[in-house]
């Protein structure tokens, strides 16, 4: 491989606020510690995590930082040149969470150190680096939700609260297409994106409004196994009410913008034998996830990814569009089409 330069470009976080926070530099390449790997940087995808991080929302999180919660990326360079390394010099791998962007330097940069742990091989596929940059933690987290969290069975009945960004449309398609769940339901504050979710696998679509309890009761289908809360907070209550007896509704998002429920009262708040859990993931996840075979499904067109494409340079329009909701795809960011 050829030398590497002495500098990158990197999106440097200086401070919490507003996206004008987020600034392009040249600083110098991290160098690898004991039990890391230099990756050069393909892609990665973006999340709401970040845009709160950057608002101040969480608080373990020191600045100045580069942030950024998963990649894509070549290797290049690993701490222990005496060790035997799992992936060879020059092998594309993913990774994802483990501190990333949060105790050590994340993401948005040209090149980023990472634990020899949390990486994972890039199957041989014809996938472009824009669509494999959006998988890591979009279907770490939808896969995570649906099998860990909720513990989806085939043909048990599922509704995805907040199914109109890139984890419910991948939720939808996951529970249908792989999952073998029988009836499906999303939700859309907007009736134009009904077809959208159909596409996606929904049999039905409920119109949210903030309550769909009694939609969901009146419904032919009546009330479901399982309920993915992906808008937060804000509707959690109403969820709860739209799971049957025995039921598990699964908060894993918070589209809603709020982190908190206020005077909650299990006692009253939860419905009689309904469960209620959260998912938020991890390292672990992240390697029990079926990679493989969801780059396959991806490849073969089982499951499909709605992109909108990014470079560094970007990454200010990028948070402006996160903080007006996301426009229903995956945001990545392409640093390098090798």
């Amino acid at each position: 491989m050829a030398p590497l330069p002495k500098t990158m470009r990197a999106v440097v976080c200086a401070e919490t606020g507003d996206i004008d926070v987020l600034k392009l530099q040249d600083i110098p390449i991290p160098t690898p510690a004991s039990g890391q790997v230099l990756l050069k940087i393909l892609g990665f995808g973006i999340n709401r995590a970040e845009m709160y991080t950057r608002q101040g929302h969480s608080p373990t999180v020191k600045f100045p930082r580069i942030i950024g919660i998963e990649c894509i990326g070549r290797i290049v360079a690993y701490g222990d040149s005496a060790q035997t390394p799992a992936h060879p010099i020059g092998a594309r791998v993913a990774t994802c969470m483990g501190g990333l962007g949060r105790e050590i330097p994340g993401s948005y940069a040209e090149y980023t150190c990472v634990d020899t742990g949390n990486i994972r091989a890039i199957p041989s596929t014809s996938l472009p680096v824009s669509v494999l940059a959006s998988l890591p933690e979009m279907m770490q987290t939808t896969w995570g939700s649906l099998v860990s969290g909720l513990d989806l069975q085939p043909g048990e009945s599922l509704l995805v609260r907040g199914a109109t960004s890139s984890i419910g449309l991948c939720a939808l398609q996951l529970a249908a297409r792989t999952l073998g769940a029988g009836r499906i339901a999303g939700t859309t504050r907007n009736a134009a994106r009904e077809q959208m979710l159909r596409d996606c696998g929904a049999d039905e679509v409920f119109v949210d409004h903030g309550e769909i309890a009694n939609q969901v009761a009146q419904s032919p289908g009546g009330r479901f196994d399982k309920v993915l809360e992906l808008n937060g907070a804000t509707t959690l209550r109403d969820s709860l009410r739209c799971a049957t007896t025995k039921g598990t509704v699964c908060m894993t998002g918070i589209q809603g913008g709020s982190w908190e429920l206020d005077q909650f009262y299990p006692i009253v708040d939860l419905p009689n034998r309904v469960r209620l859990c959260a998912y938020g993931g991890g390292p672990e996840d992240f390697h029990e996830m079926p990679f493989e075979q969801i780059v396959k499904d991806v490849e073969e067109g089982k499951v499909k990814i709605p992109l909108k494409q990014f470079r560094l340079d970007d990454i200010q329009e990028v948070h402006r569009t996160l903080e007006s909701g996301g426009g229903g795809a995956k945001m990545v960011v392409v640093v390098s089409d090798e």
